[in-house]
């Protein structure tokens, strides 16, 4: 199947905060669509306002003016109370008529489904393996077909990819009933795509990379780093490692190679003959080893400015002891509390 296809396939799926994903206008004629005009499905997202409600709604042309749809929502005194979902709609229909149903609920039958950011590709499929409702196999299978989607730009160009991993935007989506691991892929990268547009991809240069590059970045920061304010940070020591032509001694990026996401690392691990092995291999792997959200992209494009070359676990709570020197960093990981 093409990738425009299942580009178009993808049109019953939402993702979280204003992304729309379902527009589809009915080819039969009904006693309904003949007094209203054809059938619209609509995605209201959640956390959208009433404001960009109106507007997608005027956008699809099921009312005439977003301006009229938001003085009677504020009339009402509604505004915080619409209710996300998938909503049956028609063009020309009178806006009182979609506040009701908007302040209602959607009646179309879906289910929410919320992806955690930086999970490795294998770790989403256990999540809807366990969920029962789209298979993780099939997910899995999928995302190392990139030519059967519409693979998103990253910056400001198309990346030749051999997986999906890390342009699976981690959100929450709703799903319509039937649908599976092919829809929600499908969702997953217009999002990455809708998400990212406003990045400051042109740094990418200026580091040395890649767009596709950073997000490799992005997603070694997601398995690093637990803690906001820390993610610049991390992104540094991997620029700095970088440039100083050091091996970059991530951890998880030996748990990718040998599929291994709880327990501890054996020595056997540690030296497996791997391209993803960054204990052994210099510079970057070459995928994502997970799916990078807004933040880390952020840090990985806007790295903070220091000389630190180590890390090492401080607390329990995830925080890092960061530094420039090699023997502060072996004092401090004699430290460290044990994982």
């Amino acid at each position: 199947m093409g990738g425009f296809l299942i580009f178009l396939i993808v049109a019953g799926i939402l993702a979280d905060k204003g992304v729309d994903w379902y527009s589809n206008r009915s080819s039969s004629t009904t006693t309904t669509e003949a007094a209203h005009g054809p059938s619209v499905k609509v995605v209201v997202n959640p956390g959208m306002t009433a404001t960009e409600i109106g507007r997608l709604l005027e956008e699809k042309g099921v009312i005439d003016s977003s301006s009229e749809f938001l003085d009677l929502v504020k009339e009402r005194g509604t505004e915080d109370s619409l209710k996300p979902g998938i909503y049956s709609l028609y063009e020309d229909q009178q806006a009182l008529d979609v506040v009701d149903m908007l302040e209602q609920g959607s009646a179309s039958p879906s289910f929410k489904l919320t992806i955690p950011e930086g999970l490795a590709v294998g770790q989403i499929a256990a999540i809807l393996t366990d969920g029962g409702t789209i298979s993780g196999s099939s997910y899995e299978d999928l995302s190392k077909e990139p030519a059967e989607f519409f693979v998103p730009k990253v910056g400001d160009s198309t990346p030749k990819v051999t997986t999906l991993e890390g342009l699976l935007f981690p959100s929450t989506y709703y799903l319509l009933e039937g649908d599976g691991a092919t829809e929600l892929i499908g969702a997953q990268l217009a999002a990455f795509a809708e998400k990212t547009a406003s990045l400051p991809w042109q740094n990418a240069k200026e580091l040395g990379l890649t767009p596709y590059e950073i997000v490799i970045v992005a997603s070694l920061i997601e398995k690093e780093a637990s803690i906001a304010e820390e993610r610049a940070k991390v992104a540094a020591v991997i620029y700095n490692r970088l440039k100083a032509d050091m091996t970059l001694g991530i951890d998880a990026t030996v748990r990718y190679a040998v599929n291994k996401w709880t327990g501890s690392l054996t020595t056997k691990d540690l030296e497996t003959d791997s391209p993803y092995n960054t204990r052994v291999m210099k510079g970057l792997p070459p995928t994502p080893i997970a799916n990078p959200g807004l933040a880390a992209l952020k840090a990985a494009l806007e790295p903070a400015a220091v000389d630190y070359l180590y890390y090492v676990l401080s607390d329990t709570e995830g925080h890092h002891f960061f530094t420039a020197s090699y023997d502060e960093f072996l004092e401090a990981k004699d430290k460290a509390p044990k994982q």
